[in-house]
């Protein structure tokens, strides 16, 4: 298991100099500078993760967002986003339930999804349990109820995740994953895999399966170049020295920074057993010194609306899937981060 987290972490994401063209170079962003995703996850869970995502977007702190249909408070934010749809709010396809007493199960019926729960009726904890138990028949039918839920509630998903990187635990996940961006022409969070990244993970003893290898290869959305989070703090300093420190060394590529912030409550600390790294990322995103960073100019933020966009007057001549509508004609919001 330990492949989910590389992989999903993106933590030996390649360098620029390894590869023929950056996916910022690709999609027509500045060749010189980092472009940035600061991207907010599980939106949906508490109310208390809703305002934090709320508010952070509002005041151009966040850049992205994704969604837990199956979560408790997924209604709240969607109605918050049909006030908001300028906004990048994805999906993020839910095979787990991870909290010890907080807990949700499937948007389908949990007998029509029996492999996906466990003896409580609840999606599975752990990964590890995805990998071992879930039926790939059961996950496709329960991802498609999870995205017809959002688009029945107005969120037209601007990109799809996986949570907890579930969906990378094994091939046949994978290609549900990468089969459902394609069918809704909604873009899923890939990194770019290079021959060297390729070789790499081979070398660290995580070989890459040829058919995974060949699944990326052939999807045919935008992906990024490098994906990350921050590691558990022990301070608030310490949190934002590793955040700056990080956008101080990135390579000129898209790179998508995970955050997961949420506001303080007494709730929040029954619920989130990291509950002081969540509120203190939260705190991150609005700290004057990582805002200079953006308004300096050394580096570009966008979102996943931005980059389809571009793909899509770039792909000139592609068509998204038929029957399915694609978001080529929507227009984002006047402050659309990213040069043009």
């Amino acid at each position: 298991m330990a492949l989910v987290v590389v992989f999903a972490c993106g933590i030996f994401g390649p360098s620029r100099a390894l590869r023929a063209a950056t996916w910022a170079e690709r999609l027509g962003y500045p060749a010189d500078k980092p472009v940035v995703i600061l991207h907010g996850s599980s939106m949906g869970e508490c109310y208390e993760a809703n305002i934090a995502g709320q508010q952070s977007l509002l005041a151009g702190q966040l850049h992205s967002a994704s969604l837990l249909a199956p979560a408790p408070w997924f209604g709240e934010f969607a109605q918050w986003h049909a006030q908001h749809a300028e906004f990048d709010v994805g999906l993020d396809l839910t095979l787990n339930s991870e909290g010890e007493t907080y807990r949700w199960g499937p948007v389908l019926s949990r007998g029509d999804v029996a492999s996906l729960v466990d003896d409580e009726g609840q999606l599975w904890r752990s990964v590890v349990q995805v990998h071992a138990n879930v039926k790939a028949v059961d996950v496709e039918r329960e991802l498609r109820a999870q995205i017809e839920r959002a688009l029945k509630a107005g969120i037209r998903p601007g990109h799809f995740t996986t949570h907890l990187g579930a969906l990378v635990s094994r091939d046949d996940l994978s290609a549900i994953y990468l089969k459902l961006a394609r069918h809704y022409w909604v873009p899923a969070v890939v990194v770019e895999l290079t021959p060297q990244l390729i070789e790499r993970f081979a070398e660290l003893g995580f070989p890459l399966g040829d058919s995974l290898v060949q699944l990326i290869a052939e999807y045919p959305l935008p992906k990024i170049d490098d994906l990350r989070f921050l590691a558990p703090a022990e301070s608030y300093e310490s949190l934002r020295d590793d955040l700056l420190g990080q956008l101080a060394s990135l390579a000129p590529c898209i790179t998508q920074i995970n955050l997961q912030p949420a506001v303080q409550s007494g709730a929040l600390q029954k619920i989130s057993d990291d509950w002081q790294q969540r509120v203190w990322e939260a705190q991150l995103l609005a700290d004057p010194q990582l805002q200079e960073k953006f308004e300096s100019g050394e580096i570009i933020a966008t979102n996943w609306k931005e980059i389809m966009r571009r793909f899509e007057e770039g792909a000139a001549g592609e068509e998204g899937p038929a029957g399915e509508e694609g978001p080529a004609g929507e227009e984002g919001p006047a402050n659309e981060p990213g040069e043009k």
